[in-house]
Protein backbone atom coordinates (compact mmCIF):
# COMPACT_ATOMS: atom_id res chain seq x y z
CA UNK A 1 0.00 0.00 0.00
CA UNK A 2 1.35 3.41 -0.95
CA UNK A 3 1.44 6.09 1.76
CA UNK A 4 -0.01 9.21 0.12
CA UNK A 5 0.64 12.86 0.99
CA UNK A 6 -1.57 15.09 -1.15
CA UNK A 7 -0.87 18.70 -2.11
CA UNK A 8 -2.58 21.61 -0.43
CA UNK A 9 -2.91 23.33 -3.85
CA UNK A 10 -6.25 21.75 -4.78
CA UNK A 11 -8.48 23.65 -2.36
CA UNK A 12 -11.70 24.52 -4.15
CA UNK A 13 -10.49 23.69 -7.66
CA UNK A 14 -12.04 20.54 -9.13
CA UNK A 15 -9.68 20.84 -12.12
CA UNK A 16 -6.61 20.89 -9.86
CA UNK A 17 -7.95 17.86 -7.99
CA UNK A 18 -8.41 16.00 -11.28
CA UNK A 19 -4.83 16.82 -12.32
CA UNK A 20 -3.59 15.59 -8.93
CA UNK A 21 -5.65 12.39 -9.19
CA UNK A 22 -4.16 11.68 -12.64
CA UNK A 23 -0.62 12.29 -11.37
CA UNK A 24 -1.22 9.96 -8.44
CA UNK A 25 -2.69 7.33 -10.76
CA UNK A 26 0.35 7.54 -13.05
CA UNK A 27 2.76 7.18 -10.13
CA UNK A 28 0.83 4.39 -8.36
CA UNK A 29 0.04 2.60 -11.64
CA UNK A 30 -3.73 2.80 -11.11
CA UNK A 31 -4.75 1.46 -14.50
CA UNK A 32 -8.39 1.12 -13.40
CA UNK A 33 -8.74 4.90 -12.93
CA UNK A 34 -6.62 5.74 -15.97
CA UNK A 35 -8.84 3.57 -18.18
CA UNK A 36 -11.72 5.96 -17.44
CA UNK A 37 -9.80 9.18 -18.20
CA UNK A 38 -7.35 8.47 -21.07
CA UNK A 39 -8.45 9.29 -24.60
CA UNK A 40 -7.94 6.24 -26.88
CA UNK A 41 -5.45 8.29 -28.94
CA UNK A 42 -3.53 9.67 -25.97
CA UNK A 43 0.14 10.48 -26.52
CA UNK A 44 2.45 9.90 -23.59
CA UNK A 45 6.02 11.20 -23.81
CA UNK A 46 8.33 10.30 -20.96
CA UNK A 47 12.05 10.25 -20.35
CA UNK A 48 12.08 6.50 -21.05
CA UNK A 49 9.55 5.96 -23.84
CA UNK A 50 6.82 7.29 -26.09
CA UNK A 51 3.51 5.46 -26.07
CA UNK A 52 0.84 6.51 -28.52
CA UNK A 53 -2.28 4.71 -27.37
CA UNK A 54 -4.18 4.29 -24.14
CA UNK A 55 -3.59 0.54 -24.37
CA UNK A 56 0.20 1.04 -24.63
CA UNK A 57 0.19 3.38 -21.62
CA UNK A 58 -1.83 0.94 -19.51
CA UNK A 59 0.35 -2.01 -20.55
CA UNK A 60 3.53 -0.11 -19.65
CA UNK A 61 2.17 0.83 -16.23
CA UNK A 62 0.84 -2.64 -15.39
CA UNK A 63 4.40 -4.03 -15.15
CA UNK A 64 5.64 -1.51 -12.56
CA UNK A 65 5.90 -1.89 -8.79
CA UNK A 66 4.05 0.67 -6.66
CA UNK A 67 5.98 3.21 -4.59
CA UNK A 68 6.01 2.87 -0.80
CA UNK A 69 5.21 6.58 -0.43
CA UNK A 70 4.13 9.39 -2.70
CA UNK A 71 4.24 13.11 -1.92
CA UNK A 72 2.54 15.57 -4.24
CA UNK A 73 4.19 18.98 -3.89
CA UNK A 74 2.31 21.19 -6.32
CA UNK A 75 -0.65 21.05 -8.68
CA UNK A 76 -1.77 23.71 -11.11
CA UNK A 77 -4.14 23.97 -14.04
CA UNK A 78 -5.20 26.53 -16.58
CA UNK A 79 -7.50 26.01 -19.54
CA UNK A 80 -6.86 22.58 -21.04
CA UNK A 81 -3.48 22.01 -19.33
CA UNK A 82 -2.38 21.02 -15.85
CA UNK A 83 0.82 19.95 -14.09
CA UNK A 84 1.63 17.97 -10.97
CA UNK A 85 5.01 17.31 -9.34
CA UNK A 86 6.34 15.53 -6.30
CA UNK A 87 8.47 12.74 -4.85
CA UNK A 88 7.98 8.98 -5.17
CA UNK A 89 9.73 6.65 -2.71
CA UNK A 90 10.56 3.09 -3.70
CA UNK A 91 12.19 1.58 -0.61
CA UNK A 92 15.63 3.20 -0.38
CA UNK A 93 15.34 4.88 -3.78
CA UNK A 94 13.50 8.15 -4.28
CA UNK A 95 12.83 10.04 -7.47
CA UNK A 96 11.21 13.33 -8.33
CA UNK A 97 8.45 13.41 -10.94
CA UNK A 98 6.49 15.94 -12.97
CA UNK A 99 3.56 15.28 -15.28
CA UNK A 100 2.21 17.90 -17.69
CA UNK A 101 -1.29 16.88 -18.70
CA UNK A 102 -3.27 18.19 -21.67
CA UNK A 103 -7.00 17.50 -21.82
CA UNK A 104 -9.18 17.23 -24.91
CA UNK A 105 -11.29 20.15 -23.64
CA UNK A 106 -11.56 22.58 -20.72
CA UNK A 107 -14.05 20.17 -19.09
CA UNK A 108 -11.04 17.98 -18.16
CA UNK A 109 -12.84 14.72 -18.71
CA UNK A 110 -10.37 13.08 -21.17
CA UNK A 111 -6.57 13.20 -21.32
CA UNK A 112 -5.13 13.93 -24.77
CA UNK A 113 -1.41 14.14 -23.98
CA UNK A 114 0.97 13.53 -21.06
CA UNK A 115 4.59 14.62 -20.81
CA UNK A 116 6.39 12.99 -17.88
CA UNK A 117 9.75 13.81 -16.37
CA UNK A 118 11.58 12.07 -13.54
CA UNK A 119 14.99 12.10 -11.94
Amino acid sequence: MTRLNRSTDCGNSPKNKMVEDIGIALETYDTEFLTTILDPDVVWDSTSSKNTSAKDVLNALSTQSKPTALTVNHVMSHGKVGAVNGLAEHGKEDYRFCHVIEFTSTKCNRVKRIESYSS
